[in-house]
């Protein structure tokens, strides 16, 4: 988790639920059905908290967004070549 946090430049929390994706489900169906004005709120009141946060590095985040940029040049000569 440590590296998606570093690769999105951003905090990357843990859920406590043991089904997640289930409870998020669950939340996003009482939003839509009208129970909850919003995730945030559904969240607060039937979501388990979370288990831990994992917070970016700024060196590593630099270091990833540099490697990015020269993926996405890659890929754009790539793309220009094969498009020509």
């Amino acid at each position: 988790m440590q590296v998606v946090a570093d690769v999105l430049n951003m905090p990357i929390k843990v859920a406590r639920a043991e089904q997640a994706c289930a409870l998020g489900s669950a939340m996003a169906a009482a939003v839509v059905g009208g129970i909850y004005p919003a995730i945030e709120e559904a969240q607060e009141e039937i979501g388990c908290g979370f288990e831990k946060e994992y917070l970016p590095e700024p060196g590593n985040a630099e270091k990833y967004e540099i490697l990015y940029a020269k993926y996405s040049s890659l890929g754009k000569f790539v793309e220009e070549k094969l498009t020509g």
